[in-house]
């Protein structure tokens, strides 16, 4: 039978502090399972982990936020940093057109959905011109959602319903 460790000993095994462990865990980036409220960890995943951390470091995903109101792209912003996202901001298409031009090519493009359709169509044909194969994340509320379902058959565009939650924003990035 194989010994598991608790938050504390798992700790101590890996040289981080408990709270440190604990951010991990939540996270999902240590493997662990909850036991009758306790976390218990086993030795030989967190080798595992230790090893794949060592061999191959993880590469921040990267974020083009195209949304035109300054304070949900400030949040969003936010919430893809604390996942260790490293976003771009652009106020507008032609900002995010201009970056994309440049030959960045981003592993997402979260978009908030302007009124006009036939613009974020527009917006999403220049973006398939130029940066090829580039997820789209697009925000919108769910009465428009249909209105994109031609672009969500061909695969290259995922609906977040406005306004966007942290948690749905996280989970996004944690599968970049």
């Amino acid at each position: 039978m194989a010994n598991y460790l608790n938050i504390r000993e798992a700790a101590e095994y890996l040289r981080i502090s408990p709270h440190t462990l604990y951010k991990l865990v939540e996270r999902s980036e240590v493997p662990a399972a909850k036991v009758g409220g306790s976390w218990r960890l086993s030795p030989a995943a967190l080798d595992e982990f230790l090893d794949g951390k060592k061999s191959s470091p993880a590469r921040s995903p990267e974020l083009l936020i195209v949304e035109a109101d300054e304070t949900v792209r400030r949040e969003l912003a936010s919430i893809a940093m604390s996942r260790g996202a490293r976003p771009q901001l652009a106020s507008g298409t032609e900002d995010a057109l201009l970056l994309l031009s440049a030959g960045w090519a981003p592993d997402l493009i979260l978009y908030g959905m302007p009124d006009d359709v036939q613009v974020a169509f527009d917006f999403m044909s220049q973006v398939r011109a130029v940066a090829g194969d580039t997820r789209v994340a697009a925000v919108v509320s769910p009465e428009r959602a249909s209105d994109l379902k031609d672009l969500m058959v061909h695969g290259w565009l995922i609906v977040l319903p406005a306004p966007v939650e942290r948690p749905e924003m996280v989970n996004l990035i944690a599968n970049l």
